[in-house]
């Protein structure tokens, strides 16, 4: 029942979907059919920090991410971006694997004598041809959208690799677009408040800017700049990722401008860059809705930032004279002294994002092209770089290391640059800053600071960083831990050095999605964009493998299937662990009418259980897709399991499963009452298997019992005779579960409970939680229950976003130790009664096919 109605909520939503509306009038069309691939939707936030993301949470500017992150739908992590910290790098590490393809945002591509700045096609083009042809691209079959790269991707609009321009607009006739312009209506309202928002703010940044004296007229004057990027460039993107999920796309990776431009301009902190973040979490909500609405596929969505920013000081402020004169005095005495010192950068950072906007947009009017330089220039004259942060000073002639010595010394201590980097002939990184000169990786601390989170990252990025063939003959930084950071162009945010807060940014994973973590010294989990890389590239090609090892093991008769069991060894301890859930999974069906055995296997996966009882299992049923969901699931955990049907006709069958670990045998499998056709009354059975562990062997029983007093009274009967649990040794362990139709308070429960315990009061600090219905727990029906050999350490009840929508019930997951040498806990020796001796029935013992 409540399934269909979540199907008919679907349906409407679909029906009334703008998204499949304009994806149908622009010929794109919308999915046909499932399919039971996941997809996968990457969003990154450019340029929010970790810092400065967990301020935004506090103050509520994302409230959407926040409740995502408390109901458990993600994991939440740090993200190291890597040197330089800027979005080209960290999009190639996260899109082809690869890292370090860039030194810097801009830099002088030695080959060709250009200057890089990466957000030129042909620069870009020339980056992924020479570093990162030969990777595999993520985003194969998939949609990149307002990124550097294409990643691959067959559809790829508003990327500086590609060249064509979003012209949706023209496969519309008039009537159709006017329809548009009204489903929409509220969407353009929203550009052009935002629009008047910005225009006030620079405005008011203008009279400000006439009584500092400062460089007042650009603020009006680039204000077009930032509307098109952080307003209609997101919303347009929203627009277009919705699109995608519409067809069915099987990833997205889209970026997610507005914060990184306007922290540029006001600084990483500020209250405008903040306000901004609201209508980026709007934006990652609609998206998020949508995709979990996707007939064609179920959807996880990743949100991560690239990298952070820092509070910066102008370095031409702070010391009255360019970076480019700087590095001319530096060179004054020394072999270069009679060489010109040009450099190639404007020195206002509201420039280079107007020449962004221009390169993104298409847009030609305005546009300046990148300087090259000749061959006789770069003969004759040095070259420095700096935009941002981070820069590069390419000498035109080959310099002994102590020339490079005296350059960094007195770039330093006369030009007061925080940080200066080189290697030396035989290989050595040193880096130079006011404390003296440092010998990379050893001294790292005291170039990044005792408290930088990713020291060890940094020092190994650094000694690549000077190896990349396109970086400088010395690295200048505006890195110092003693000091407030320093940039070489004219703005109050920067990254792409490597400070604390530009190379922490965050990172939110679904927790269905598994991930490769490491850990910073002080205990901080992280990853970085190989990690991001490598598991999105396993989330998206596991389920081929596993598909495919169903179909092999069809052809394979049951005696030869066979699944590794894990074992933990014991060392002769006397305590042994297991985990053990139970789980009604309403044939695979969730809340969302859609089948999906894939959700209950990452269900079961996350909480790492070792032994499973399912109920309502569909094996060759026309309405779940003619599988065998048990198998299906079992071969994702790499686990044994037995199916026991209760109900069968012809092929079709429905019933009871148990997934394990450890090898099982089944003892006994039985219908405890039959089908009635009179009272429409389902049969109802039990399965007992004996699964041997590394403390010895643990009898698990599996039953669904009925919806009424009087069926569960004659089932308990059964189960309490001499041919189930009447039958058990007392000295051997028994773990009973499933879904009992019965609260805890019930006649089923007290007679059950004379003989074992529930879990889930035995467990210490645990509020006993609800699990039917999983959208809104009202009843405690799904129980585990123990025999006095465990003690009971901790119990779950899982409620992840994925766990309320995989089934009508939520799953129940008890953690237990079980004693060795017939040892028994003192709180379950309370349990009164005790299991009766007797012979166990042997049976056959079950790998991975069913009994």
């Amino acid at each position: 029942m409540l399934t269909k109605l979540g199907k008919t909520y679907r349906r409407l939503r679909r029906g009334l979907s703008r998204s499949h509306l304009l994806s149908r009038w622009l010929g794109y069309g919308v999915a046909k059919s499932e399919s039971h691939k996941p997809g996968l939707i990457i969003l990154q936030l450019d340029g929010l920090s970790r810092q400065q993301f967990e301020a935004a949470i506090e103050k509520k500017r994302l409230p959407f991410l926040k409740e995502l992150i408390e109901r458990r739908y993600f994991h939440r992590l740090s993200f190291y971006s890597g040197i330089p910290s800027t979005t080209p790098a960290v999009q190639a590490e996260v899109m082809y694997g690869v890292k370090g393809a860039v030194p810097a945002f801009q830099f002088l591509h030695r080959k060709s004598g250009k200057v890089f700045r990466m957000y030129d096609h042909d620069a870009v083009k020339t980056v992924v041809e020479e570093f990162l042809d030969d990777a595999k691209p993520l985003l194969e079959s998939g949609a990149s959208y307002s990124n550097i790269y294409s990643g691959g991707a067959k559809e790829a609009r508003c990327c500086f690799e590609t060249t064509d321009v979003p012209r949706v607009l023209e496969a519309l006739n008039p009537l159709r677009l006017m329809s548009i312009f009204f489903l929409y209506f509220f969407t353009l309202l929203r550009i052009a408040l935002l629009t008047g928002v910005e225009v006030i703010i620079g405005l008011a940044d203008m009279i400000q800017g006439i009584f500092a004296r400062r460089e007042w007229i650009s603020e009006i004057k680039f204000v077009p700049a930032r509307v098109l990027v952080s307003i209609v460039l997101r919303e347009w993107v929203r627009i277009a990722v919705k699109l995608s999920v519409a067809q069915g796309t099987i990833v997205i990776y889209a970026n997610l401008l507005g914060y990184d431009e306007q922290s540029h301009r006001r600084g990483p902190s500020s209250a405008f860059a903040h306000w901004g973040l609201k209508g980026i979490d709007k934006t990652i909500e609609d998206i998020f809705k949508t995709a979990k609405l996707s007939d064609a596929r179920d959807y996880e969505v990743v949100v991560f930032s690239d990298h952070g920013q820092e509070e910066t000081r102008i370095y031409e402020f702070e010391t009255g004279q360019t970076i480019q004169n700087a590095v001319a005095d530096a060179l004054r005495d020394g072999p270069l002294g009679h060489h010109m010192v040009r450099s190639l950068d404007p020195t206002n950072g509201e420039k280079h994002l107007d020449q962004r906007m221009r390169q993104l947009m298409k847009i030609k009017r305005g546009r300046t092209e990148a300087p090259k330089i000749t061959e006789s220039e770069l003969a004759e004259q040095v070259i420095v770089t700096a935009q941002g942060p981070i820069g590069h000073v390419y000498f035109p002639v080959l310099v002994p290391d102590e020339a490079k010595a005296t350059c960094a010394e007195d770039l330093v201590t006369r030009g007061q640059v925080p940080l200066v980097v080189y290697r030396t002939d035989d290989g050595k990184v040193l880096a130079r800053n006011a404390r003296g000169l440092w010998i990379l990786p050893d001294d790292i601390q005291q170039v990044c600071g005792d408290s930088h989170p990713f020291a060890h990252e940094v020092a190994d990025d650094l000694a690549a960083l000077t190896e990349n063939e396109n970086s400088g003959d010395v690295v200048i930084c505006g890195w110092d831990p003693k000091l407030p950071p320093l940039t070489f162009v004219r703005e109050n945010g920067a990254h792409g050095s490597i400070g604390a807060q530009e190379t922490r940014g965050f990172a939110l994973l679904p927790t269905m999605m598994k991930h490769h973590a490491r850990t910073t010294f002080a205990g901080e989990k992280y990853i970085r964009g190989v990690d991001l890389y490598d598991g999105a590239g396993r989330f998206l090609k596991k389920w081929e493998s596993d598909e495919a090892q169903l179909k092999h093991d069809a052809n394979r008769s049951a005696k030869d299937r066979h699944v590794v069991a894990a074992k933990n060894e014991l060392d002769g301890q006397k305590e042994f662990s297991l985990r053990v859930m139970t789980y009604n999974t309403h044939h695979c069906i969730g809340m969302d009418g859609k089948c999906r055995p894939l959700r209950i296997a990452n269900v079961i996966s996350s909480v790492d259980a070792d032994i499973i009882a399912l109920q309502e299992m569909d094996v060759n049923r026309q309405r779940s897709g003619s599988q065998d969901q048990t198998a299906f699931i079992a071969a994702h955990l790499g686990m044994s399991h037995c199916f026991f049907p209760v109900w069968l006709s012809d092929a079709e069958q429905y019933g009871l499963s148990i997934i394990s670990r450890f090898p099982m045998s089944v003892v006994q499998q039985k219908v405890l009452t039959d089908f009635d056709h009179r009272d429409k009354r389902e049969a109802r059975g039990a399965i007992w298997v004996s699964i041997e562990t590394n403390a010895g062997r643990v009898h698990v029983l599996n039953t669904h019992l009925g919806l009424t007093q009087k069926e569960r009274s004659k089932q308990v009967d059964e189960l309490l005779s001499e041919r189930w649990l009447s039958d058990l040794p007392k000295k051997e362990p028994v773990i009973f579960a499933g879904d009992l139709n019965a609260g805890p308070t019930s006649q089923t429960m007290k007679r059950l409970t004379k003989l074992m315990h529930c879990a889930q009061t035995l467990a210490e600090d645990h509020q006993p939680q609800k699990t039917f219905a999983s959208v809104m727990p009202m009843r405690r029906i799904d129980h585990i229950l123990v025999s006095h050999h465990f003690r009971v350490e901790r119990v779950n009840v899982p409620k992840t976003h994925t766990a309320v929508v995989a089934s009508d019930h939520l799953p129940v997951c008890a953690e237990l130790v079980l004693f060795g040498d017939d040892c028994s806990h003192p709180k379950t020796m309370r349990v009164a009664g005790n299991l009766l001796s007797g012979g166990l029935t042997s049976g056959e013992v079950v790998t991975n096919g069913r009994s």
